[in-house]
């Protein structure tokens, strides 16, 4: 990207990848690219070294830690887009955090804890995410010409398709065509047509491994599998909050120092008015 006749704005990017690819091969990469088209480097301004991690791991089920945005998940499993996704969940969450707070002497932080993670990974949200890291890991087994087609095949759908697909999350634009498990299995069924020979042969293979490891994708693309467990039933139906008995070991002892203190107090008292 030119910034000025002789000053220029150079990205070499790896899109996705596990394990992540370094800096320094990024960086050599980009030298050997320069080199290829001919451009001399007088020069270096500044440097830029960025790192996205695409996706992450939803929160754990009983965590009383309450994440939000990236260390909530809310990474785009994809694209690594994260902001608005961030933004838009917690407009649930602060509405959750306020309901616990003003539940006065009910409140029970795990219980609470479990409700304010429940509202970013809902049911659905846990449905559309499965469904884009299902994309994301077939993006990461694709070589230079699979890219190729699959990105072709991508932008060759309707804007709203694609770009609901790059956002992906409640209340964003376009989300109208992935917010369900319909339109997720309309979208995918479209884009298989929009892909390559080669890469559409490919992806019907890896839907078919992926759907025999596990139910999240039939989950996102189909009603038969049910739908994943919310943090509140989870929480729920736990046959108890971590260990009851050393709990109520550690309250009896502190409630019994604290009745030390008073019978303490009580005799300095009485010695003092002797």
């Amino acid at each position: 990207m030119p910034l000025s006749d002789d000053v220029i704005f150079f990205e070499e990017t790896s899109l996705v990848a596990n394990p992540a690819v370094s800096f320094q091969e990024c960086k050599d990469r980009l030298m050997a690219r320069l080199a290829s088209q001919g451009v001399t480097i007088t020069e270096i301004l500044e440097e830029e070294f960025c790192y996205i991690p695409m996706g992450g791991d939803v929160p754990r089920k009983g965590q009383r830690i309450v994440p939000i945005g990236a260390a909530a998940g809310v990474v785009h499993p994809s694209t690594g887009y994260q902001v608005a996704r961030m933004l838009s969940s917690n407009v649930d969450v602060c509405d959750q955090i306020v309901k616990e707070l003003e539940s006065g002497a009910e409140f029970d932080p795990d219980a609470a804890a479990a409700r304010i993670i429940g509202r970013t990974w809902t049911p659905a949200a846990v449905r559309q995410r499965n469904f884009a890291v299902f994309g994301g890991d077939f993006l990461m087994k694709q070589d230079v010409n699979g890219l190729k087609g699959f990105f072709s095949g991508f932008f060759k759908l309707e804007l709203g398709m694609w770009a609901g697909f790059l956002a992906g999350w409640k209340n964003l634009p376009n989300n109208q065509f992935h917010d369900g498990w319909w339109p997720r299995l309309v979208f995918g069924a479209i884009f298989v047509t929009k892909l390559p020979p080669s890469v559409a042969i490919d992806m019907a293979a890896s839907i078919a491994a992926y759907t025999f490891n596990g139910l999240d994708l039939i989950q996102s693309v189909t009603p038969i599998a049910g739908k994943p467990d919310t943090f509140d039933e989870s929480f729920k139906f736990r046959s108890n909050k971590g260990d009851v008995a050393a709990k109520n070991e550690a309250q009896e002892m502190m409630c019994a120092c604290d009745r030390c203190e008073e019978a303490t107090d009580t005799n300095t008292a009485e010695v003092a008015a002797t």
